[in-house]
């Protein structure tokens, strides 16, 4: 079931960019309502996992996007947010529900160590 996020945007040609999400709202999401596909490689990862993620790398990306479910949407973040944006237009253009963590994962975890103050 497609989430609702409140801040679509549009580029001036009216075509839909990709939508994106700000560190606190995925900080807050249900792991069991979306599709978390991390995009960075494995050895980040592996010093910093996100719970319930998929690691898909750039180079394996082809082969794990075809396991990538259409029923739940994709939610979907790298390391500063540009490639994650890439990879969300693809899934959109594809017929996923896609969105990118706005700044990616160096956002999220400055959200998260601000929260602890």
């Amino acid at each position: 079931m497609p989430i609702a996020w409140g801040h679509d945007q549009n580029t001036a040609d009216g075509d839909d960019e990709v939508r994106r999400i700000t560190p606190a709202e995925f900080a807050a999401l249900d792991h069991s309502q979306v599709t978390l596909l991390d995009l960075r490689e494995p050895a980040d990862v592996a010093a910093n996992p996100v719970e319930d993620a998929v690691n898909a790398p750039l180079d394996p990306l082809a082969h794990v996007l075809r396991t990538v479910p259409k029923t739940r949407t994709v939610v979907v973040f790298c390391t500063e947010g540009w490639w994650s944006e890439e990879v969300a237009q693809i899934l959109t253009d594809r017929g996923y529900e896609a969105v990118s963590l706005e700044g990616g994962y160096r956002a999220y975890r400055e959200y998260l160590d601000a929260a602890r103050g």
